[in-house]
Parts: C-alpha cells; sequence; structure tokens
C-alpha cells in the first residue's frame, strides 16, 4: 500500500554506506528510498524531482558546508524531515545543525533499529537523539533532573536564559564572558543560579536538562 510508505532520500558520499542503507531501507514494508546523491551541487534540484519525506544527510569530515547546505534544504523544503548521520561532530557543531532546522541525529556506527526509531520519530513530528550521541552528551552518572523542575526554566532571567544557550552550545565561561560583555565572575553566578533551578550537579547535566525539555 503506497500512500503508507515513508519516502528517503539519500545523501551520503560513501558510495559503498550508501547502497547498504539503500538495500536495507528498501527491505522495509513502509519506507522507499526515492533517490540518493553523493553531489552537492544538484542536491536541491534532485529532491525537488523525488520529493521525498525524509532526507538522511551524511556528514563525514568537519566543514562548513553542511551547515549552509542543510539551512539551503530548510528554506526549500519546509516540512522535509531533516536525519544527520554523524561522523565525530562535537556539541557545538550539533547545536549549529539544530539551529538550522535539523530534526534528528544519528551515528554512523548505529544499529539499524535506530536508523528505524529515527525516521519514526521524526515523522511523528519529534527530535530524534540516537542513544550514542545521548551518551556522549549526558554520562550515566548524572541524576535525572526531578518531575517538579520541569517548569522551571519558565523562571529564567533574559540573562540566564542567554548563558543557558551558549552552555548548551559548548562555550566556556570565558568565551561567554566575551560573547555578552560581562565579566566571568557575573557569567558563574549566572550558571550557579542556572544549576540550582534546573536542580542538576553541572554544565551537562544543564545541557542535559534542556535537552530533555526541549529548550535547545
Amino acid at each position: 500500500n503506497n500512500e503508507k510508505m515513508t519516502k528517503i532520500y539519500l545523501f551520503e558520499e560513501q558510495q559503498l554506506f550508501c547502497e547498504t542503507l539503500q538495500f536495507f531501507i528498501n527491505s522495509q514494508d513502509d519506507l522507499e528510498v526515492v533517490g540518493s546523491e553523493s553531489e552537492e551541487s544538484s542536491l536541491i534540484h534532485n529532491i525537488y524531482s523525488a520529493n521525498p519525506d525524509v532526507i538522511l544527510f551524511g556528514i563525514n569530515k568537519i566543514n562548513t558546508k553542511p551547515y549552509f547546505l542543510i539551512d539551503d534544504i530548510r528554506k526549500e523544503f519546509k516540512d522535509l524531515k531533516i536525519i544527520v548521520l554523524n561522523d565525530g561532530l562535537d556539541i557545538k557543531e550539533m547545536r549549529k545543525l539544530f539551529k538550522n532546522g535539523v530534526n534528528g541525529f544519528l551515528e554512523k556506527n548505529s544499529h539499524n533499529l535506530e536508523l528505524l526509531n529515527s525516521i519514526e520519530s521524526v515523522m511523528a513530528d519529534k527530535i530524534y537523539v540516537d542513544i550514542k550521541i545521548r551518551e556522549r552528551l549526558f554520562s550515566e552518572y548524572f541524576d535525572t533532573p526531578s518531575k517538579n523542575s520541569v517548569a522551571l526554566h519558565q523562571e529564567l532571567t533574559m540573562r540566564e536564559i542567554d548563558v543557558l544557550k551558549l552552555i548548551c552550545e559548548g562555550y566556556n565561561s570565558k568565551e561567554i564572558a566575551e560573547e555578552l560583555f560581562i565579566s566571568i565572575n557575573t557569567v558563574e553566578t549566572h550558571r550557579k543560579k542556572i544549576i540550582q533551578k534546573f536542580n542538576v550537579k553541572n554544565s551537562i547535566g544543564i545541557v542535559r536538562y534542556a535537552l530533555q525539555n526541549n529548550m535547545i
């Protein structure tokens, strides 16, 4: 039944990986690969032709191009779900991609089931962050924020929200101070207040809380 088919487009430089991915996706009853591309120049045109629901966007090396390309895709195709197949991006770069409208993150060495979960999640209008990336961002020994802390982000001051955004982008206190034109001591005071309000232990706890509560 074609009506229920989710149409997938692949953007991936590594041919072998791309073909393996295509074979796996096409073996699912409700998924279909409607095109694949390894060249940036013809990508937008080919997405128009294929009209997919989801694009799996492979990133192999760290450069600025993916940001501009994803930005262009998001502007052209408002409803297209973008899942990044990640290979080595750090939190600052992931944050940048989220800003550009990415719906999901998946490590390239993930299990096949993670891929299926990510497609299902983004199609249900959820943000998907792969378990391996979650583990990298939040180590197991951090406590889960308590239930009653969920509404607390509404009590943040505007300045605390500015500091929170930069913490989530991976900035340290010195960089935050420079960005906001305030002293390092002031940054540390804001950081401590956010930690208290979120009921977490440190900056990774802050990022984790922010992700869990869809604040970033």
